[in-house]
């Protein structure tokens, strides 16, 4: 009976609490639509707090999979070292509308990849609760670009090219309205951006007047659309590639000429000023020629005057002669051989791997791993050897590459452009900006990152601005296994490097 009772008063006592003492976490809408480049603000509301400055706040992605953090505020205070590199510098929380019970998520420079299931979680002291909302991110399509091609005597073949996000749906017709689309051949593939570019052709009679329409269709309705008008732009596409063909023989016949032109006057300037100014050094209290004291050849100064080239100023070497002669004593061909034989190397799952491998691909970013003493430095400098010396032993054919950079990484300071400068041992200052252009454009290169460590906030950010931004380098980073956790996350592909029994470690 007395159990009873006490039932009865909790059971009141729950009933006494107001609805509103909960706390909640509700959203103001569940999908969101975006554009790529473009940003957008996710929110979720929560109930009345005392401190807003002693909430947890945690934004993260949970749908596709694996779950990624976007955002973390604990207690009031920012903590980005769970936060993904994916998001890191893109994601904000708008704090200022904390004092009004919103948790404002802002996302810019959005990607494809940005889109899926986002999840908030709003804790106040041991109270907390959470919601999720969805976000969309397209592309519209491009302008149709559109080329007409002739495939045979009496037929031509029309095509159009548009790119944007998500697939379209893609419909030829002609000027009858008749539906032409199972007679066309379209594709797509994927672009750097995650785009989708598609391109869909028609083979059709080239004398049949007629008008023929392609349209990208989106599931939003947006519609792109092109017209041909046939014969008409068979004729024009004739008569423009002619003119075309011609404008470039006289553009590339003048070109010739005033190069032939510039060629001879540079040359015959150059041998006077190089005759003057070898003249003018070696016999410096000659006057001009335009000094009033005429002086003949035989009385005041000598016919020839012969310079040795060491006594010319030497061109500065570059930077690819600066690392050829830097790398060209790491290692001979029979301790590239020997050493090589004594590595095995695996990907993540455990497969064995040929050590050729172990060079990234264009763009490509390789995660080499390894206990120490299993070889990851020797291995680094022997890549470094085979490049600069053109070793015949060399498994990986990395002498075709134009340049390779290797980084010690163990005492690293500075950003990351200032790391590899301090890398390169040349006498004279080198100019930071020639080798930030070398590293992030066209040139085929291979960057060496030997013992990372992640821990330097500076370095470890410019890091993943520099794999953002680059154009064609590969980059190889050896490391510790637990010494570079962001990079295993988000390296695709993380090789294991080992040490065969029978040779001692290096």
């Amino acid at each position: 009976m007395r159990g009873m009772l006490v039932f009865i008063f909790q059971a009141l006592l729950w009933l006494a609490i107001p609805v509103s003492a909960l706390f909640t976490v509700n959203v103001q809408k569940s999908a969101y639509e975006a554009e790529l480049h473009g940003d957008v603000e996710l929110v979720c509301v929560f109930s009345s707090v005392k401190r807003p400055s002693d909430l947890t706040v945690i934004w993260s992605r949970v749908n596709p999979k694996p779950d990624v953090d976007v955002y973390r505020l604990e207690k009031g205070k920012e903590n980005h070292n769970y936060t993904s590199p994916l998001f890191l510098k893109r994601a904000q929380l708008i704090q200022q509308q904390l004092n009004e019970n919103k948790a404002v998520l802002h996302l810019k420079n959005l990607r494809i990849k940005d889109s899926g299931t986002y999840r908030c979680i709003v804790r106040e002291g041991d109270e907390g609760d959470y919601k999720q909302v969805t976000l969309n991110v397209t592309a519209p399509y491009t302008p149709i670009k559109k080329s007409i091609r002739k495939t045979g005597q009496d037929e031509v073949e029309l095509s159009c090219v548009s790119q944007g996000f998500p697939s379209p749906q893609v419909i030829w017709s002609d000027g009858q309205n008749v539906n032409l689309t199972e007679k066309s051949n379209s594709s797509a593939h994927n672009t750097d951006e995650d785009l989708i570019k598609v391109i869909s052709n028609l083979t059709v009679k080239r004398d049949l007047v007629n008008n023929y329409t392609c349209s990208f269709l989106t599931k939003g309705g947006i519609k792109q659309t092109a017209t041909f008008s046939i014969p008409d732009e068979i004729l024009h596409e004739c008569s423009a590639q002619y003119v075309w063909i011609g404008a470039v023989v006289v553009v590339l016949l003048a070109i010739a000429f005033i190069s032939v032109f510039l060629r001879r006057r540079k040359n015959g300037q150059k041998n006077t000023r190089n005759e003057s100014s070898k003249c003018a050094f070696l016999f410096p209290n000659l006057p001009s020629a335009n000094s009033d004291a005429l002086l003949t050849v035989n009385e005041n100064r000598p016919q020839t005057c012969d310079i040795t080239s060491e006594e010319l100023a030497e061109k500065p070497p570059s930077l690819r002669d600066i690392l050829t002669q830097q790398y060209s004593q790491l290692d001979t061909d029979v301790e590239v051989k020997r050493k090589l034989e004594s590595y095995s190397l695996h990907s993540k799952e455990g497969q064995s791997l040929n050590i050729s491998s172990i060079l990234p691909d264009k763009k490509q970013t390789i995660l080499l791993l390894g206990e120490p003493g299993s070889g990851k430095t020797t291995v680094a400098q022997i890549l470094s050897s085979c490049w600069a010396r053109r070793i015949t032993a060399d498994a990986f054919n990395i002498h075709r590459l134009h340049l390779v950079v290797l980084v010690d990484c163990s005492r690293a300071e500075g950003d990351f452009f200032q790391v590899v400068k301090a890398s390169i041992n040349y006498e004279k200052p080198l100019d930071v900006s020639d080798l930030r252009e070398t590293l992030l454009g066209p040139t085929d290169c291979l960057l060496i990152l030997d013992g990372y460590q992640e821990g330097n906030k500076v370095l470890d950010e410019t890091l993943e601005g520099f794999l953002t931004e680059r154009q064609t380098c590969r980059v190889l980073v050896t490391s510790h296994p637990g010494q570079c956790p962001a990079l295993e996350r988000t390296i695709r592909t993380v090789l294991q490097l080992v040490q065969r029994p029978e040779e001692s470690g290096s």
